[in-house]
């Protein structure tokens, strides 16, 4: 092999070596900003999960408390039209406390310190740490040429399947900007973001980190295309 021809190789190794580090720089943000989603999501679920159970344990104390009392005033003739008010009225209520207890959504939350990896695919605001590397935005902007079932780039693939699951509307509807600015928010935006809106975010993110990762399946079968084995 020639001098030239071993330049050249060493030159792509070099160029593939930096695209996978800055691949698996992008999957590390992507990971990080998904532990952030995911301690913020635990936090108000907790919350949302002790209020639902003082609504279920107030609603079993007023239906069955108030049904015991008013069935006790049952056995004296003065206060049995009284004791029948105390069960419908304790009745309603428990009613009343389950339903509360089911429409439960939880509350909302601002993300703290975290990257918002998904802002370059909305063309959002990024934060410093979610810039992307041109070569990743590169991939991601090329339909795939080793994945027949994929016929167009990377990013709409993602996006037109967020839209098929529901996780987002149409990108350029106006009624779903809402939505994707919460999604792509950034620290300095505090936006409250809702458990739904966490479910929605994660599950977007590792869609994407999915994604990111067939890049560094290509970078590592170009590396064994131009390796040279040692002379033995």
């Amino acid at each position: 092999m020639s001098a030239e021809e071993l330049t050249l190789r060493q030159q792509v190794t070099e160029a593939v070596t930096i695209a996978l580090l800055d691949v698996d720089g992008v999957l590390a943000e992507i990971d990080y900003e998904c532990a952030e989603v995911s301690e913020l999501k635990d936090r108000l679920s907790s919350a949302r999960d002790r209020k639902v159970n003082v609504l279920t344990l107030a609603s079993l104390i007023a239906g069955t408390g108030s049904g015991v009392v008013g069935t006790a005033m049952q056995f004296s003739n003065p206060l049995a039209k009284a004791g029948d008010w105390i069960s419908a009225a304790g009745g309603s209520a428990g009613v009343v406390l389950s339903i509360l207890a089911l429409r439960q959504s939880g509350p909302d939350g601002i993300l703290g310190v975290a990257p918002n990896m998904l802002a370059a695919l909305f063309n959002r605001p990024l934060e410093l740490r979610s810039q992307y590397p041109p070569e990743v935005l590169a991939f991601l902007n090329a339909a795939p040429a080793t994945d027949p079932r994929v016929h167009v780039p990377w990013k709409n693939e993602l996006i037109a399947e967020w839209v098929k699951l529901g996780r987002i509307g149409a990108p350029d509807a106006p009624g779903s900007q809402a939505k994707i600015d919460k999604l792509a928010s950034r620290i300095a935006d505090h936006a409250k973001l809702s458990i739904d809106d966490l479910t929605d975010r994660k599950a977007m993110l590792m869609d994407l980190r999915s994604r990111l990762a067939l890049m560094n399946r290509d970078l590592r079968d170009l590396m064994k295309a131009i390796h040279i084995p040692l002379a033995r």
